[in-house]
């Protein structure tokens, strides 16, 4: 799978480390916290920001993308929209606490990315040989956040590394299509 970080501004993508996250906690990138630390939605996005909530949201997923999970959530938690909550519940499913992270979902509720996001996925599973255990992913026309959440829970137990390969390509992916999302509310475009 290309790195989907590749596909953003330059801007944006000094601002992330080139590995996939993994799907548990991990470690900071912490050559990328000094830079992250300067950075603000205007500094990130322009003076094109009309939704501080959006803009607070594309930086709570770079942290959470360089591993900096504690500093995504002290900004997730804080955003009351349903992208907040989106990168709420990515922050407690990585934790992992996928209670938590369920919960965080529920708050998401029928979201639009849904439908783009699970056929992205089956795009992208269709062009892999899959594991038995992720073979629903090749069906994934609807985002199933629980579903996927259950997914990194039973892989993270197993510590099946063929099955962890594939749902870190999938998180990825889920990442990339959030955080384009959130630019353009952020920038005043409706998707």
């Amino acid at each position: 799978m290309p790195n989907p970080v590749l596909g953003l501004p330059r801007e944006i993508t000094d601002l992330l480390d080139t590995d996939l996250p993994p799907l548990g906690p991990g470690t900071p990138k912490t050559g990328f916290e000094q830079r992250l630390n300067k950075t603000s939605p205007t500094t990130l996005l322009g003076s094109t920001v009309v939704s501080p909530e959006a803009a607070d949201c594309c930086l709570a997923g770079m942290w959470l993308w360089n591993g900096f999970l504690e500093r995504s959530h002290d900004l997730s938690q804080n955003i009351d929209t349903p992208e907040g909550s989106w990168w709420h519940g990515i922050m407690h499913r990585r934790e992992p606490d996928p209670g938590n992270a369920a919960y965080w979902f529920r708050r998401v509720g029928d979201h639009p990315l849904f439908s783009t996001l699970g056929n992205s996925v089956q795009k992208h599973a269709k062009h892999m040989e899959l594991p038995n255990e992720v073979q629903w992913l090749a069906q994934c026309t609807y985002w199933k956040p629980q579903q996927f959440i259950e997914a990194c829970e039973s892989a993270g137990r197993d510590t099946n590394e063929p099955v962890c390969h594939v749902l870190r390509e999938v998180a990825a992916i889920e990442w990339h299509a959030l955080f384009e999302h959130c630019q353009n509310l952020a920038r005043g475009n409706r998707p």
